[in-house]
């Protein structure tokens, strides 16, 4: 398989590929994510199209895109080489054959364009404040890009810098994303991007420029303010989502790269879910890593009443592991013992060690309440899905969201017409992504003490 530079038909190519495909992530993005890379390189075969870079210390590939057949099959072009941003679908289909790794400071904030754009609710009160106190103080207005606002851009940007305390690796970083910077401007006039200029009597003060993706979601490159000016990043994060991405689905805003003032911000807009990336490694690669994730399948089955201590006790250890207790609201005694003998809990073991889990609660009454949270006026039956832990040591490796699907197939099976409804605290953001990626959607809200919680619905 021959590799060639990345070209103007690669860019293309890709985008053709990439059009009708429901994705959020950034990845695949030539101007986001792509056009990072000195030396990318494509290759494209019948069935599918890769994309690598070169590295003296090795090459790094991308997850293939499949035009036809299976991703097991695409990968056995590149076998032997570690794959990098792959999603967690991607990775889930190839499950078995490599060892996972991600990153926190890796994963990309989703957000509801909806949201983004309303700000709707009391979460977003502060939001509000600060957008209306830029509106009321300064003398704005914000449009798209022109050639003619280039000299002025790059005033702003320089001063942008000059205002930063950067050390040498900090300060050859900003140099290089001007140059990336500089290549957006080409490719908004060119019409592949959308810029919006954000002036203050006639000053500019701010600058946004983001893609909509051939999925038709929306990716957020880069976003400039000038700190002087209260408000000034609300006012343009949301201005700039309400006049280009209105028709989006999803907004992509990207990693925080692991830095906690842009964590806070990022989730001060509360993200639908966070997009994991993963890097991929043969486990032929290595002894420990075979060890560690094993080729055959973990046995699955329904648990019953006689598995309560065992559950009991697997609830417990995985509640105590977690940084943040809200994240997982434990069974009561009877509560557990309901499910077990008349709802349906699977679990997944490795040997006799219960290692996952997920369940459907049969109590009528209390699906009456959650049908009532969600202001559900039909008669129809509302069953708590739920007991969705997963321990420690066998997270990332796609064993959760396969049960969960089980338990949603049984569902189908022998519940249907119903509704399935997971109770989620608000910023349990690893559930939330993966009950949105089941096709679960938010239908209510309600707080609890200390609790926040969100109600997540698949009508079954």
């Amino acid at each position: 398989m021959e590799f060639k530079p990345f070209d103007t038909y690669a860019k293309e190519e890709l985008n053709a590929l990439l059009t009708g495909r429901n994705y959020v992530g950034s990845e695949f993005s030539y101007h986001a994510f792509l056009s990072w890379f000195d030396t990318l390189e494509y290759a494209q075969t019948p069935t599918a199209f890769y994309i690598r870079a070169l590295f003296d210390d090795g090459d790094m590939y991308w997850p293939p895109i499949v035009k036809e057949g299976s991703a097991e099959d695409a990968l056995m072009a590149i076998e032997g080489n570690k794959i990098y941003f792959a999603s967690d679908e991607f990775a889930s289909s190839v499950y078995g054959k490599y060892h996972l790794h991600s990153e926190r400071k890796w994963a990309e904030y989703i957000y509801l364009a909806k949201d983004f754009i309303s700000l709707e609710g009391k979460r977003y009160h502060a939001k509000r404040n600060h957008i209306k106190k830029f509106q009321k103080l300064y003398n704005s207005t914000i449009e798209p890009y022109k050639l003619e606002d280039k000299p002025a851009i790059e005033e702003f940007e320089r001063a942008w810098v000059a205002s930063k305390n950067f050390d040498e690796k900090e300060r050859q970083s900003a140099e290089r994303e001007q140059t990336i910077v500089n290549g957006w401007y080409d490719a908004v006039l060119k019409g592949e991007l959308v810029c919006d200029v954000l002036k203050v009597d006639g000053k500019v003060v701010g600058v946004s420029i983001g893609e909509i993706m051939p999925s038709g979601n929306a990716v957020v490159l880069y976003e400039k303010g000038d700190v002087n000016y209260e408000g000034v990043y609300s006012y343009l994060a949301n201005t700039f989502a309400k006049r280009n991405f209105s028709q989006c689905e999803y907004i992509n805003r990207q990693e925080d790269m692991g830095l906690e003032g842009l964590r806070k911000s990022k989730l001060s807009y509360y993200p639908a879910f966070l997009y994991n990336r993963f890097v991929m490694t043969p486990l032929m690669c290595c002894k420990s890593l075979r060890e560690e994730c094993p080729l055959s399948p973990y046995r699955v089955r329904k648990l019953n009443l006689s598995d309560y201590d065992t559950a009991m006790s697997f609830f417990e250890r995985g509640r105590d592991a977690l940084q943040d207790k809200k994240h997982f609201l434990n069974y009561t005694e009877d509560e557990l013992k309901h499910v077990l003998e008349h709802g349906f809990m699977l679990g997944a073991l490795d040997g006799d060690t219960l290692i996952s889990t997920c369940a459907v609660d049969s109590d009528k009454e209390y699906g009456n309440k959650l049908r009532e949270i969600c202001g559900e006026a039909r008669p129809v039956n509302f069953y708590e899905f739920s007991g969705i832990m997963t321990a420690v040591d066998a997270q990332r490796k796609g064993i959760s969201r396969a049960l969960c699907a089980e338990v949603v197939e049984y569902a189908k099976d022998n519940l249907s017409p119903c509704v399935l409804c997971a109770v989620v605290q608000y910023d349990n953001l690893p559930s939330l992504a993966n009950l949105t990626k089941l096709g679960f959607e938010e239908r209510g809200r309600a707080t609890y003490n200390e609790y926040d919680f969100r109600y997540l619905c698949l009508e079954v």
